[in-house]
């Protein structure tokens, strides 16, 4: 808690992954979850709260449901989401929460882009608040795609627009989502390691291990490694990226004059 209130303000983003974490006995799964959460909220008693409650389903199926989709990307998050404040009307890349509601209320035919100015990201940026890894992997850290999206230097994702509903409690409202994705085929991959090694040693990433291998918390300052990378992206568009994807992406770059297009990918 220390370290926390050193770091950050306001509001803290947890990805988490309890599987590894065997910090409690427990007699049923939602004894656990309601462990981990208790645990979680001791740790962070003097901020708000957020999770991810991400679910892809809207670029398949065209809908979200606010209210009733579950989180894809855990069970301590999708837990959170039946105890929580609120929860935003961003398709896919949405977020439960406490304390203050971060994003405009949407209207019919909004275009919605999950890491622009104006999302749920920005709010995060602008309040200097925390991304915490709660036993999740680092790789997890989506607030990575705000960054790129910001610093105008993305040149190997590419612009999709999803059409579809968000149905928020009764209401449906037509949206837009503008989601920048990566080919499929050749795959682009995150050099996780380097990005990683990068935050410790310049002292922006603070971990708590349980063993040796297990990473019981990480945390760092949204604000502070916005600014690192943002630098970072500056100096090379494609800090981000693994040898192997920088091997056929700077040269496609290169030969095109320009980022990636969805034509250049999908027809």
């Amino acid at each position: 808690k220390s370290v926390a209130n050193k770091i950050g303000h306001n509001n803290v983003l947890i990805h988490s992954d309890i599987k590894n974490l065997f910090l409690f006995e427990f007699n049923s799964k939602n004894e656990l979850l309601e462990k981990h959460f208790k645990n979680v909220s001791e740790i962070f008693s003097d901020f708000n709260i957020w999770m991810p409650t991400f679910n892809y389903n809207f670029t398949k199926m065209g809908v979200y449901n606010v209210g009733k989709d579950e989180s894809q990307v855990g069970v301590l998050s999708n837990y959170f989401r039946t105890v929580c404040e609120w929860r935003t009307t961003t398709p896919v890349f949405n977020f439960c929460g406490n304390g203050n509601y971060p994003i405009d209320e949407i209207h019919p035919f909004k275009e919605i882009n999950p890491f622009s100015n104006g999302s749920e990201f920005y709010y995060l940026h602008e309040t200097d608040s925390i991304n915490c890894h709660y036993g999740s992997n680092f790789g997890n850290s989506t607030f990575i795609h705000y960054v790129e999206g910001i610093s105008r230097k993305l040149l190997y994702r590419y612009s999709k627009k999803f059409n579809g509903v968000v149905n928020q409690y009764g209401t449906a409202t037509e949206v837009i989502l503008d989601y920048h994705v990566t080919p499929l085929f050749p795959r682009v991959e995150y050099d996780w390691g380097k990005i990683y090694s990068d935050l410790i040693q310049n002292n922006l990433l603070y971990n708590f291990k349980i063993l040796d291998s297990i990473n019981y918390v990480n945390l760092f300052s949204i604000r502070k490694v916005f600014d690192y990378w943002k630098n970072k992206l500056e100096i090379d568009p494609f800090y981000f990226l693994d040898k192997d994807s920088k091997s056929w992406v700077i040269p496609k770059v290169k030969e095109m004059g320009r980022g990636f297009e969805l034509n250049d990918f999908e027809k």
